[in-house]
């Protein structure tokens, strides 16, 4: 049986959200350690991060180890994942 144009969709949507999930929680790691955002390799991640990340206007909290946790990157990780929950529930019912 082929499958569903509709379902095909839904499918790439959830991917898409788990691959933005995922680039928000190694953002997350990332600014967490001081020292790992100070490398070039940590920049580009939080740059290409930062572009997908949802802005909620909540001020990042200072680590002991030098670096932020981004309250934006977390809420971003939920966001993401809770849609991409409702997109799998709506891909069973098509």
């Amino acid at each position: 049986m082929a499958a569903k144009p509709a379902r095909t969709l839904l499918l790439v949507l959830m991917d898409l959200l788990i691959v933005l999930a995922v680039l928000m929680t190694a953002a997350l790691v990332i600014g967490f350690f001081g020292a790992l955002s100070g490398q070039a390799w940590g920049q580009a991640v939080l740059n290409i991060a930062g572009l997908a990340k949802i802005p909620v206007g909540i001020t990042s909290i200072k680590t002991p180890y030098g670096g932020e946790f981004s309250v934006d990157f977390a809420v971003s990780v939920a966001i993401y994942l809770i849609g991409e929950w409702l997109l799998g529930s709506l891909r069973r019912r098509a």
